[in-house]
């Protein structure tokens, strides 16, 4: 790799303190909605980091995004105190504001940070479980079958 890639590359990056900043986010999405005993956040950190490299390091690239995502959060920070994850996302107010920055950051940054969450194992606080059978249900007998011949 050239000088000007690697320099390129190393300016293409998030800081360490916008990493934390929008780790603090994806862990209230599991403190907020999730189960410590269906799923641990802590075991979602190696695929949220993966994750977030190729959202910075492909195209179209995130890191604009994510760094105003980050600024933005500090703002909201001083502003909402300890109230921020509760009106991020559980309060109905960002749903209705018209701030092309809060838009960005509910659409393009929370929106995702939760479809990561639940498809890394999120899934397992809301009782799901993965699905152990063909079309008329489960293999197991202990589960009831999702429908019946009878039924069909």
């Amino acid at each position: 790799m050239g000088v000007e890639n690697q320099i390129r590359a190393e300016s293409e990056c998030l800081s360490s303190s916008e990493i934390d900043e929008l780790w603090k986010l994806f862990s209230a999405i599991h403190t907020i909605w999730g189960n410590d005993t269906a799923c641990r956040v802590e075991d979602m950190a190696s695929r949220w980091r993966e994750f977030i490299e190729l959202k910075v390091s492909e195209t179209p690239s995130y890191l604009k995004r994510y760094t105003a995502a980050c600024d933005l959060l500090s703002d909201l920070r001083a502003s909402h105190g300890d109230g921020l994850y509760q009106y991020l996302l559980v309060d109905g107010e960002l749903h209705r504001q018209s701030d092309p920055g809060l838009v960005n950051l509910k659409r393009n940054v929370i929106d995702e940070f939760i479809l990561v969450y639940v498809s890394s194992g999120g899934f397992r606080s809301f009782g799901g479980k993965n699905y152990t059978g063909f079309v008329s249900g489960s293999r197991f007998r202990s589960q009831r079958t999702y429908r019946t011949y009878e039924d069909a």
